[in-house]
């Protein structure tokens, strides 16, 4: 008749618990936020920001369903319990069970899996050992279970389990030999380089936003250059002027970031107009062109920089 011997719960450590909220909980609300915020005004932006926030918020469940939160020690198993799948090992299976040394850790590298969102969990190496089943949320207590074709590594609360597990086994000596060659690291490799990417992609995507306004005039044409630029010839500009105050603005197209606005906007009338503006660095120039059917809004941080574009204009 089988008999539970030993429960010890598995609980997030203080480490796994903030590496928790940085790497899972903060960048999840962080992104979602932001693609709610350009959802309307950039699209691709928009696509990007919430594919990334989708990534981590799958990391995050998958952590929370495939970590443990306790191990039972029966007369016949050891189970490692989760919310997806159990996992049994016959005690039979279990040659020895130990805390893991420093030799144990050095190198140690995830090949598939995830690390710090509840801990660590799926498949790692290192120097010591080619394969490792981790299925561990907190840092401390690293335990080594090594069976006739696996080796897991698992974390309890309580440490008494271990004595326990070595007892039903008979084992007296803890000693494991080294084994094993690591295996290739790129796989531990391409979840970061992933991050990366689509943090660099972010950022180029953002200089254009919060970077002033590149304007050109020649001898013919007023130039905007950048996203969303554009070229106006001097002679169909029927009206320029400047304002202190800016009407109420609505996004429609274009960046909206740390004080920049940049693309298509509405006013509360419903008139569109194209803008390109430090919004709280006043005054503000408005064009009207005849051939560009929306008013343009242009101004720069530097407001005597704003004012000579605008007598410059004028003198064209």
């Amino acid at each position: 008749m089988e008999k539970i011997l030993f429960i010890s719960p598995s609980t997030l450590d203080r480490k796994s618990l903030i590496l928790t909220l940085v790497v899972c909980v903060v960048p999840t609300l962080g992104l979602g936020w932001l693609f709610y915020r350009n959802l309307a005004t950039n699209h691709v932006l928009a696509l990007i920001l919430g594919i990334t926030a989708a990534m981590f918020l799958l990391i995050f469940v998958l952590g929370g369903i495939i970590t443990p939160y306790k191990y039972i020690l029966t007369n016949y198993e050891f189970i490692i319990k989760r919310h997806f799948k159990d996992i049994v090992i016959p005690l039979e299976n279990i040659k020895i069970i130990r805390l893991m040394t420093a030799d144990d850790k050095q190198g140690m590298l995830r090949t598939f899996g995830a690390e710090g969102c509840f801990g660590s969990w799926g498949y790692f190496q290192s120097a010591r050992h080619k394969k490792l089943i981790v299925f561990a949320r907190r840092y401390d207590n690293r335990t080594i279970i090594v069976t006739d074709r696996k080796k897991y590594v698992i974390a309890p609360d309580d440490l008494q389990l271990i004595e326990a597990v070595a007892q039903q086994i008979g084992q007296t000596e803890a000693d494991i030999r080294a084994m094993d060659v690591p295996a290739k690291q790129w796989r531990e490799r391409l979840p970061a380089a992933i991050v990366v990417g689509t943090l660099v992609i972010l950022f180029i995507s953002s200089i254009g936003a919060i970077r002033d306004t590149v304007v050109e005039i020649n001898d013919e044409r007023l130039i905007i250059k950048g996203s969303y630029g554009l070229s106006v010839p001097l002679p169909e500009i029927e009206h320029i002027d400047t304002v202190s105050n800016l009407p109420n603005l609505r996004r429609v197209n274009g960046y909206g970031l740390a004080g920049t606005l940049r693309g298509y906007c509405k006013l509360s009338d419903g008139t569109r107009v194209k803008v390109f503006l430090k919004t709280k660095h006043k005054p503000y120039i408005l064009i009207h062109s005849k051939n560009i059917k929306e008013p343009i809004y242009l101004n720069f941080r530097d407001r005597q920089k704003t004012i000579n574009l605008y007598h410059h204009l004028n003198s064209k």
